[in-house]
Formats: C-alpha cells, structure tokens, sequence
C-alpha cells in the first residue's frame, strides 16, 4: 500500500503525495484535508489537498473533483488562489488539488479572535473582494456553493496590501448538498445555505448571492439570519425566509450596508442580485468611503492597518470618523426633511459614539418637531372646521399658519375663525334647501332672497319685521357682505369689525326686533390628548439591568404612558458599565417587550420582541 492511501486520520505529514513531499496541516474539514507541502521541481511551498480516504472509488464523486479542479484553474482573480496541479485518484492514491499557499487567517478565526463579529465597515470591504471572487467564477459558469467564513482567508504575507481570498472550490463543496452522513444530516453549513439549495432544487449564481448576505449578516451582527438548535431547524428557518434586519441586532449597521444585505437574502433568487459582480458594485461606494475615512488607496491597504494596528485601536479611529461622517448626513436628511433617514443616521452616531452631543441635540430637535407637528395637525383640523362657514381664505390663512407659526400660528387663526364663526352662523331656520328646483316659487310679499356675492356660495337675507310699513313697498334687507373668500354673508347689525363691501345705510323705519332665533355658537372642539405608548424590559437570564432613555436601571422595568418616538435602549452590567444597545422607534398605543440578549462577545443585543 502506498504512503498516501494511509487513513487520513493518521496524516501524511513527513510523507510524499505525487511528488510533493507533506510538511504540515493547514486545516482540515468533512471532506479534505489540507497540508503545507514543499515541491522540489520548482523549489516552493505549496497547498495540497487530499481527499479522504473514505470518498475513494465513488467515481460520481471523483468526476465532479476533476472538473471542478480544471474549471478553477481557468479563473484569474486577485480574490482566487491559483491552482499548480491536480491529480485524480489512481491507482490506490486519493484525488488532490495543488494550490498556491495561503496560511490565513480565515475570516473565521478571525471572529473567534474578535468576539464573533467585526466592524460593518470592515466587513463591507471584506465582502466586495468575496463578491468579487464570485464574480469571476460565476462569469465561468462555476457556482461556488459553500460562501462562508470558513472559506475566505486572508493573505498577509510580506508588509504589502492584505488579500483576501476566497477557497475551497474543490470537492467539499460539490459534495455537500447531496451527501448524507450516518446520522442522516446534511453534510455542511446549513445555515448559509439559500432556499433553493436547501430544496435540492437547481443551483445559479443567485445562491452564493444569499449565501454571501447570510455571511454578511452574520459577521455584522455577531450571529446568523436564520439559526437552530439542528440543521433541519435551520433549514426550516431558512425556508421560512423571517428574520430581523441587521441594524434592529446591531446598530452599527448603516442603512447602505443593511439595504444590500436585504437584497442579497430576498427569498426568490430573481429579487437578489443576478451574481458576483452585482454585489461588488452594490458595496463599492461604501468601500470607497471607507477608504475615504482613513485615506487609504484601497482595500488592501485598509485590511493591512487592521492587521498591524490591532482591532481596538483601529476600532477607535474608524468609530470616531463613521460617528462624525453619520452625523452630517442626518443633518442632510433633516434639511431634506427625510426623517426616516435622519432617525436611521442618528441611530448608527449613538452605536458608534453614544455621548455625541450633537446627535443628541438633533434628536430632541426632531421628537419636538414631532410633537408641535401632531399639535399643529389637531389645531389645523379644528381651524378648518371652523373655518368652513368662514370661507375658504380662513382656512387657507390656517394652513399658511400651521408651515410658518406651528401650533401657534394655527391658534390664533383658529381662535379668530371660532369668533368669526360665531357671528355669521345662519340660524338652521334660514338656511334654504340644497335643491332649488324643489323650493316652491316665492309669494309676492315674501322676502326675496339674498343677494349672490362673488362666489358661489347663497344665504338668505336676515328678514326684517316692518312694523309700519307700507304694504306696496317690500320690507327693506341689509345688502349683503361679502366676507373672507368667496362666501356671501350677512352680518350682525353693527358688527365691530366686520368686513363689508357695502356699507349698510341707515334704516329710517322702525324695525322690530329679529323674528328668527339666535345664531349658534359652535362649541370648540377640544383636541385629543396626545396617544401614549407602554414598554417592558428584561434581560435574557438576568445578565444585565435595562433602562430607558436616563430613567434608572431595573431587572425588569417596565414603564406606562411613554411618549412616542425614538428612545434610547441601556444595559447596565454587573461591573457597574452602562452600555448603549440600541435605539427603538415607541409607536402610539403599542405595548412592546422587549429582551436584550448577550452577544457572542457578551455586548448586550436587542433581541426579538415577545
């Protein structure tokens, strides 16, 4: 028996495979495992990978192996490692491929190093190379079918720019949606996998589209779209397509990054984008500001400070510069009146920088806004109700009230609408009939009707009583007033301040007093009182005391009549620290609770609502 078909368990170190002579482990998987391997024709280290010997003589297996080796080795890419050699399995000798050696670290390890998750903007630059790869690979009709952290590694051989690379497109990944270990469980990362794969139905570029989104979410927020305790739970999940949006997990999250993270895990593959290439360009312009952050030339050189500098120290210098570049844009949105936006900018300035005096002011700023823009909706009704026996002016006058003096402007129109109101209101006694045809033709000694002003609305006159007067002469009316707009009104006799278009002349007879009864007064409407909203908090497994806004901590607070709006989420460890952990939008008459949770870092998350 050959050195090389020793079980794999044992290892080839110290052996010879082909002519490659095994000096080390790199990694090892379900399917392979990968050696450091010195080739003596061409004096270099190189990467094997050898199948297990549990795979050998499955020819379907085999097959796939050999053309997904020759389909690789036709991809040049900056984000692909070259492929040297390959050879199939033969004459008692497993199947390997030969590559170009990168020691790592993988983007795995690279979490488990930081806490399970890393900076958006870290990530974003990270996944564009991915995206990049993919791009090039699904040009050629490869899809790679396994995106996940374990398979992007990062080149930082010599002081130049980091790459970052993405790997194993050899057997493990034809294999693993469709083989099945002994216990009957998929063989792989479930929770990547799209919805299509997990349905064993055909496979496109679309599906490392989802595969990508899932691993961006995941390294985002510290933990995966779509979990379960099993792989057909996660599976379930998947299939299910419910999660939350990045930026309800963690904050950090912009709103650029979160709608392409959204985009890539639709449910259908027609609604994500079409491949590789789409992506990178979807993450580009957020890669280019985060060169444009730290002034770097490119990604390389970013990835490299990272490397070098540390995560903490590079944190701090990146949140300092994303808290400052947040803040400006939601002002830009404020200025635009995209609230929305500003709300979502603001949101990411406090994860960032949770003391930033200026985030702080602009949101009071907007949650006053948001109040004196309810009130002035209320008073701006009750003016135009009023106003609709007052003319169309009045009601025109409130509106410009309402953009220009807020709650107070609309106040004083109001206020001078219910007094106008007040005193031209026709007894409903006077009011004639909307239909003129069925009104029966006026007797010679009746009141004529009033005369039509300028628009088109008619009342009719204020009769008056004549006690002496003549019974050839028809009883004598007040011309009519012309009041604000186009409605035609009559007034009060010696109405201070009325507004007339003719002034009325005095009566020489003597006039009893009015037959009709008193206008009425409309009652003023008073207002609704503002809506209020209740909230409870708890921590999972009492980890931490929650908090709302600067109200103290509690192991389970729970508070009653909060006004609505935007309020910051606290949690306060047992150390004593008070950690921000994100904003929540309180609707009206809601009564959420909500769990913060620990992350895989131990920085509290907000979690799904009960």
């Amino acid at each position: 028996m050959s050195e090389a078909t020793e079980d794999t368990r044992v290892g080839l170190i110290g052996k010879t495979v082909g002519r490659y002579r095994v000096t080390g482990e790199l990694g090892r998987g379900g399917m392979a495992t990968v050696y450091r391997a010195h080739d003596p024709q061409l004096g270099r280290d190189v990467a094997i990978k050898v199948m297990h010997g549990a795979f050998a003589g499955r020819t379907d297996l085999e097959a796939r192996f050999r053309r997904e080796a020759r389909a690789v080795a036709t991809i040049k890419h900056d984000g692909i490692v070259d492929v040297y050699d390959f050879a199939p399995a033969a004459g008692g000798e497993p199947g390997y491929i030969v590559t170009e050696i990168v020691e790592g670290p993988t983007l795995r390890a690279l979490l488990d190093q930081h806490g399970g998750r890393l900076l958006p903007e870290v990530t974003a630059l990270v996944a564009a190379r991915v995206a990049g790869a993919l791009g090039a690979a699904h040009a050629r009709g490869i899809v790679h079918r396994d995106v996940k952290p374990d398979n992007v590694m990062f080149d930082r051989a010599g002081a130049g720019p980091v790459r970052v690379l993405l790997t194993d497109f050899g057997i493990a990944h034809m294999t693993e949606a469709e083989t099945m270990t002994a216990t009957g469980a998929i063989v792989g990362s479930p929770i990547y996998m799209s919805p299509e794969q997990a349905r064993g139905q055909e496979i496109l570029p679309a599906s490392d589209v989802f595969s990508l989104g899932v691993m961006l979410y995941h390294v985002t927020t510290g933990r995966p779209p779509f979990a379960g305790r099993d792989p057909l739970t996660a599976i379930a999940a998947i299939l299910k397509g419910e999660f939350l949006r990045p930026s309800q997990v963690d904050a950090h999250v912009g709103p650029a990054l979160e709608a392409v993270i959204l985009r890539c895990l639709k449910s259908t593959p027609v609604e994500r984008f079409p491949d590789g290439h789409a992506v990178e360009a979807a993450l580009g312009d957020i890669a280019r500001d985060v060169h444009g952050l730290l002034g770097a030339s490119d990604t390389g050189a970013v990835l490299r400070r990272f490397f070098d500098e540390g995560a903490e120290k590079f944190g701090a210098t990146v949140s300092e510069h994303v808290a400052e570049q947040a803040y400006e844009r939601a002002q830009a949105h404020v200025r635009r009146r995209e609230m929305t936006r500003a709300l979502a900018e603001i949101n990411r300035v406090f994860a960032y920088a949770p003391g930033h005096a200026g985030a702080q002011a602009l949101l009071a700023a907007l949650s006053r806004r948001r109040r004196v823009g309810k009130l002035a909706s209320a008073a701006l009704a009750l003016a135009t109700l009023l106003a609709v026996g007052a003319g169309a002016q009045h009601w025109r006058a409130a509106r410009r009230a309402a953009a220009s003096g807020g709650v107070a402007g609309v106040a004083v129109v109001a206020t001078q609408t219910l007094r106008l109101a007040a005193r031209t209101t026709t007894p409903a006694a006077e009011v004639p009939s909307s239909t003129p045809a069925a009104m029966p033709p006026p007797a010679p000694s009746a009141t004529p009707p009033a005369r039509t002003g300028a628009g088109k609305h008619k009342q009719a006159a204020r009769p008056r009583a004549q006690a002496s007067a003549s019974p050839s002469r028809p009883a004598e009316t007040s011309p009519p007033v012309t009041g604000a707009g186009s409605a035609t009104v009559a007034p009060p006799a010696a109405s201070p301040g009325a507004a007339t278009a003719t002034a009325v002349p005095p009566t020489t007879t003597a006039a009893a007093p009015p037959a009709t009864a008193p206008s009425v007064i409309p009652t003023p409407i008073s207002p609704r009182p503002a809506p209020t909203a209740s909230l409870a908090l708890r921590a999972s497994q009492g980890f931490c005391s929650p908090s709302l806004d600067d109200r103290p901590p509690s192991i389970h607070p729970s508070y009653e009549h909060v006004a609505p709006g935007i309020h910051r989420l606290f949690c306060t460890l047992p150390s004593g620290a008070k950690v921000f952990v994100s904003n929540y939008d309180l609707r009206p008459g809601t009564r959420p609770n909500l769990v913060i949770v620990p992350g895989t870092d131990g920085h509290p998350l907000l979690s799904l609502p009960d």
